[in-house]
Parts: structure tokens; C-alpha cells; sequence
């Protein structure tokens, strides 16, 4: 008999997977439209999965991508959607969050993979690239131009890495409009 939960879940990390993080994403862009509510979200990239597999095995760079999902999955907040999009790419959903909130909760992310290696010492140093974008409260938009800023953010993030004194890993970008989720900052 097949387990209908385990079928919207990624058979290696065993987060939700794309499909059913897009019907998510829909869910939330409407929910946070119809509640006026702000809505961000992660775009977060395993960095060089190929070279891992490639010095340390395949084996290895499962075990990578499988630490980021915990460390993601850890951080997640009750009410946070976490999901591997696709190889190395993952995303959090965060209902309720601003702008200014999603890139220290971002930037907080980044400093716990850091740490990743020293639970799973075989995989050897692993970081990641964020793209972070939001919708404010009171903007009109689409769950998909949610997801392409994110992504458009996460390209300039991986671009800042290849400049010469910029080690920008954590894109956001200018706040669209004020940004305000009437979180406690």
C-alpha cells in the first residue's frame, strides 16, 4: 500500500518536494493577499555539489544535500513551508515575514550550514547562496513573481561571490516597499 504523505515528499531528504511546494506557494500568495499579510521567501543553493561529488563520491554529496534539509527543516518556524525545488536548490516559505526578517533569518541559515560539517565531518565544508525576497502587506503580485525575484536574487548572490571584495551570500535587494509583518524585530 502506498503512503500518500510520502508521496509529496523528496525520497532522499524527505522534505516536501516542488509540486507540492508550488500548490503551497499558490495557497500562501492568496492567504497572504486576502489577509494583508507579508509573505517571503528563501531561495537557498547548496555550493558546489559537483565538486563534492566529484572529490568525495556520490555518497558524499547525498549526505550533503540531506545536512542542509535538517539544518533548513531545524530552522523552519511552526507554520513554514520547507522543500527541495529541485538538485541542489531548496526554499523556504515564510508566511507573515518581511523583507527586513527573511534576511536575518537568512543570514542565520548561513552561519548554522557552516556548522553542518561538524555533524557530518565526511561531507567536509559545505556553504550555500540565498536569494530573499518578500511582498509586503499591501502589494498586489503573484505567487510566481515571488519565486522569480527569489531567484533572480539568488543569481546575483552567486555573481557577488565571483567579484573581486564581494562575498555577498545572502541577496535581498532593496526593500520593494516598506516592509512591514508586525513581528517582534
Amino acid at each position: 500500500m502506498v503512503n500518500t504523505a510520502q508521496l509529496f515528499r523528496d525520497e532522499l531528504t524527505g522534505l516536501h518536494h516542488r509540486a507540492f511546494f508550488l500548490d503551497r506557494l499558490s495557497e500562501a500568495a492568496e492567504a497572504a493577499q486576502t489577509q494583508r499579510q507579508a509573505l517571503a521567501l528563501l531561495l537557498v543553493d547548496l555550493d558546489n555539489l559537483f565538486l563534492i561529488n566529484m572529490e568525495r563520491g556520490r555518497d558524499s554529496g547525498d549526505r550533503a544535500l540531506v545536512a542542509l534539509a535538517a539544518t533548513l527543516q531545524r530552522s523552519a518556524r511552526p507554520g513554514d513551508t520547507v522543500a527541495r525545488l529541485q538538485g541542489d536548490q531548496f526554499v523556504l516559505l515564510l508566511p507573515g515575514t518581511s523583507l527586513a526578517t527573511a534576511t536575518q533569518f537568512a543570514c542565520g541559515i548561513r552561519s548554522l550550514v557552516g556548522r553542518a560539517h561538524d555533524v557530518h565531518p565526511e561531507v567536509g565544508t559545505i556553504d550555500v547562496c540565498i536569494g530573499v525576497a518578500a511582498r509586503p502587506a499591501h502589494d498586489a503580485w503573484r505567487a510566481h513573481d515571488l519565486l522569480a525575484l527569489a531567484d533572480l536574487r539568488l543569481n546575483s548572490a552567486k555573481r557577488s561571490r565571483h567579484r573581486p571584495g564581494w562575498t555577498q551570500q545572502v541577496w535581498a535587494g532593496p526593500p520593494d516597499l516598506p516592509d512591514e509583518d508586525g513581528a517582534d524585530d
